[in-house]
């Protein structure tokens, strides 16, 4: 896909070379973190000229939006700044590029007429004039520039050439477009026509809308959504102006309607009606009420739901009014409300998604999340009454976290902060979960998130409740609907039915892949109810079902990632569940793996929930966590931190123990072993190692025993003890040979040449090398021994300065540990890339190597890292 855009077409495979090498060149001239590459893919890390001045245009919008017209245009001026001609002008002209380079163009152009509209606004007639004459001549079409320069010229004292510009540019429209001008446009002619250049719209009418909210922060998109449904309706180009405005309790919909509908008040002349549903959940009764605050007398207001919205829509068809329902429940109590014309709007609050008056009605959707970390910041900071430059900002930080983006939360601990309470106070209140949210609550009860959270709770059917009870005991991460309803007991339809109904509350998100999610505090809640409505019998039950999932996933998983593994038993017969009249497990929804990369792909999604559900549950399910830990030893060695490995490879190892699974310990052991080794903790390493011989000759296993005495070797061999490192190698070298496994075979071999050349015995280190290449060509699991016997062949050919030939096992290296998903290998193979670009003078490509390898290998808390930032260090300096 990049290399299309790059070059407009479908490369051949050697034009990926070409694409490497501009991605070096922009790490040179970005810095060595600017781009990573993560799952065959480049990432972009900091800052883009493009992303800055879209930032910038929301935050300007947002800030006209809130009446600071001086501030808004400083950031309009900005934004605009950034430009220096048409974008993407010095790119290659894909199709991708340019239509890009059209939405920034276009973006840019917007940008530019609000800016001139707020400049012109501020009293700068003069110096916009000229501007906006040039732009309006250039874009004879956007009604909304020749509306403001209509606007500039009467105020300049202009009004002819004002109408003179209204005349030609109805003339175009009509000759061009077959359309008249419209509402905007009308209206400036209208008011120049009566005599005034920029006349404003008296307010009359009803005004029964809330108070705009104290401190609004951020919401710059869904703003411009509501401006956008609008300015759409009046342009004809949507029926009528219905928006949907979806969240969950406490996400700040009726602080951001209130806030919209105040700053548009002017557009809405005729009145502005508030209705809550709280108040008035019939929608005759709501109807009524709506006639009665319209002027309708008592005695002609219809007697039936249906007359009485007839009357509605025909008051709204010859007046421009502004309906707001709030805690709308469902779409049956919205529908009477809708306008039958371009002159009114209807804005609904709700909990809920209202599907239906999106589907049957065309509302728009605008549906809040929770605040962004610094939007959530800068609100805790201004209910607080703290300055931007608070000292406790760090704590402050942690305070907003805890409050996981919600408004009301935000606000409530801000509201404490004002009443002076410390940071540090409600830091130690808030980080217990199991109490945070009867935390979050003002002394007097008044506000609360508990009882918000409870109201959305009760109107869910008993089925959504039990789901949403078990959600509340997942952490980590996403969750299939396949997990969440072994978790919960139920079949895979009725848990996605369950989620469906979650989801249209607002109480559950999702990912793109279709995982379920859960606000962090909503979690919190469905944890607290759990814990009151369901029995300690019944958590454990549904804590082994979702390990058993997992059990089962995990390992379909290990069989793609490493397809020779040596398993002690059948794990589809000891695996608990449900099974055929064959006797194989049925388990329902486990993922659809084709290949290794789809199977690392999965536990890379996964890892955040796996690795919580283990340290939660894993010793109360012994059986079931050391095959756990066990399956993901291929996943961990290739794209997990040390730390996490080690961990999880000792938690397993003491479930096996404690179940009485020696092989499922040996196993473990080696795997603590091999973490320890890498994080250069020799001596646990080796203990872990000896305690693994031991269990795998109380087992009678011989291959758990040579991988083993391979593995001792090769960590003594690092630590310098070659001479005691050669017995347990020449012993598994002895034991390997009666077995004729070609994985064995190789990892001994392997060891073998790494003694030999830390020995200098470099002829007796390329045999054995190329021994372990051909019994890696014999292996189902080829490729990923192969990038290990490139690397180490790599290395050995470096030493003896044929650098030519170390690049090239350097390079199928970096090839192969990508294709299995590899981190640790391609980055110790693009460190030997780098070191033979380095011997050869090519110091640029050395420096871009050798960023690559470090961004690969940071995630894992590889030791080496400092040695390689001196190298590179010392690289950079020598260009």
């Amino acid at each position: 896909m990049l290399a299309e855009a790059v070059w407009g077409r479908r490369t051949e495979a050697s034009s990926q070379v070409g694409l490497r090498v501009l991605v070096h060149g922009l790490r040179r001239a970005l810095g060595a973190t600017a781009i990573r590459r993560t799952n065959r893919r480049y990432k972009l890390i900091g800052d883009v000229d493009a992303d800055e001045f879209e930032s910038l245009a929301q935050r300007a919008e947002a800030l006209a939006h809130a009446g600071a017209a001086a501030e808004a245009r400083d950031v309009f001026r900005a934004a605009l700044a950034l430009w220096r001609g048409p974008a993407f002008a010095d790119t290659a002209a894909g199709d991708v590029v340019r239509a890009e380079a059209d939405r920034l163009d276009d973006l840019r152009l917007s940008v530019h007429e609000r800016f001139l509209e707020v400049d012109l606004d501020l009293g700068a007639v003069p110096d916009v004039a000229g501007e906006l004459a040039a732009l309006a001549t250039a874009h004879p079409l956007r009604e909304r520039l020749q509306a403001s320069l209509m606007r500039s010229l009467a105020r300049a004292g202009r009004r002819a050439e004002a109408l003179a510009v209204y005349e030609r540019t109805r003339r175009l429209l009509a000759d061009e477009l077959g359309v008249d001008p419209g509402d905007l446009l009308r209206k400036v002619y209208t008011d120049l026509i009566r005599g005034g250049a920029t006349s404003t719209a008296v307010i009359e009418g009803p005004s029964q809308l809330p108070p705009a909210p104290s401190h609004f922060h951020a919401r710059a998109a869904e703003l411009a959504t509501l401006d956008a449904v609008c300015d759409d309706t009046l342009h004809g180009h949507r029926p009528t102006a219905v928006v949907v405005v979806s969240g969950a309790g406490g996400m700040g919909k009726t602080a951001l309607v209130a806030h919209w509908s105040h700053l548009r008040a002017a557009r809405f002349s005729d009145g502005r009606l508030y209705l809550d549903f709280d108040a008035h959940p019939e929608p005759d009764t709501a109807l009524g009420r709506a006639l009665l605050d319209l002027g309708v007398p008592p005695e002609d207001v219809p007697c039936t739901a249906a007359d009485r919205s007839a009357r509605l829509r025909s008051i709204m068809a010859t007046r421009s009014l502004l309906i707001v329902l709030d805690n709308v429940v469902s779409a049956t109590q919205a529908r009477p409300f809708l306008p039958g014309s371009y002159t009114s709007a209807l804005v609904v609050g709700s909990r809920e998604r209202l599907d239906g008056l999106v589907a049957r009605d065309g509302a728009a959707l605008v549906s809040i999340g929770p605040l962004r970390p610094e939007d959530s910041l800068a609100l805790l900071r201004a209910v607080g009454g703290l300055p931007p430059a608070h000292s406790d900002s760090d704590d402050l930080r942690d305070l907003a976290q805890l409050c996981g983006g919600l408004p009301l939360a935000l606000r409530i601990v801000g509201a404490h902060l004002r009443l002076g309470a410390s940071t540090a106070g409600l830091l130690a209140e808030l980080r217990d979960e199991t109490t945070r949210l009867e935390r979050l609550r003002t002394a007097d009860g008044d506000a609360a998130v508990h009882p918000m959270m409870a109201v959305s709770y009760r109107r869910l059917d008993e089925p959504a409740r039990r789901l949403l009870r078990w959600l509340g005991r997942v952490t980590g991460g996403p969750i299939p609907v396949a997990a969440l309803a072994a978790l919960a007991g139920v079949d895979v339809t009725t848990a996605s039915g369950a989620v469906e109904t979650l989801a249209r509350a607002n109480l559950v998100g999702s990912t793109d892949d279709g995982r379920v999610t859960v606000h962090q505090l909503i979690r919190m809640f469905a944890s607290g109810q759990g814990q009151r409505e369901d029995d300690a019998a019944t958590h454990t039950a549904g804590e082994r079902r979702l390990l058993t999932w997992y059990a089962h996933a995990v390992v379909r998983a290990d069989r793609r990632i490493r397809p020779t593994v040596r398993r002690s038993d059948d794990p589809d017969a000891a695996l608990d569940g449900p099974r055929r009249p064959d006797g194989v497990p049925r388990i329902e929804g486990l993922p659809t793996l084709p290949d290794v990369a789809s199977a690392v792909e999965f536990l890379d999604v996964e890892a955040d929930t796996l690795t919580a559900l283990l340290g939660r549950t894993g010793a109360d399910h012994p059986d079931l966590a050391w095959r756990i830990s066990a399956d993901l030893r291929g996943w961990l060695q290739r794209r997990a931190s040390r730390s996490t490995w080690l961990a999880i490879a000792e938690q397993g190892a003491a479930a096996a123990a404690a179940v009485g699974a020696i092989a499922g310990e040996a196993s473990l052991r080696v795997s603590v072993g091999i973490a320890h080794s890498l994080l250069l903790d020799r001596v646990s390493a080796q203990a872990a190692y000896e305690r693994a011989i031991d269990l795998y000759t109380r087992a009678d296993d011989v291959a758990g025993t040579v991988d083993t005495y391979a593995s001792l070797g090769a960590l003594l061999t690092e630590s310098g003890a070659l001479d005691e490192a050669l017995e347990p190698l020449e012993l598994a070298q002895t034991m390997a040979s009666r077995l004729d496994d070609p994985d064995l075979t190789f990892k001994v071999e392997l060891n073998l040449g790494f003694l030999h050349r830390r020995a200098g015995r470099l002829h007796l280190a390329l045999q054995a090398y190329e021994t372990a290449l051909a019994e890696a060509e014999r292996s189902a699991d080829r490729d990923w021994l192969a990038a290990s016997a490139h690397i180490n062949l790599g290395r050995l050919r470096f030493v003896r300065s044929e650098h030519d030939r170390a690049a090239e096992h350097y390079l199928l290296a970096v090839d192969l540990a990508r294709t299995t998903g590899d981190r640790m290998r391609e980055g110790m193979a693009l460190h030997g890339v780098s070191d033979v670009l380095a011997a050869t003078g090519d110091r640029a490509g050395a420096v871009a190597a050798m960023r690559e390898a470090i961004s690969l290998l940071e995630p894992l808390g590889n030791p080496r890292l400092p040695e390689m930032r001196a190298i590179l260090v010392e690289l950079e300096r020598a260009i």
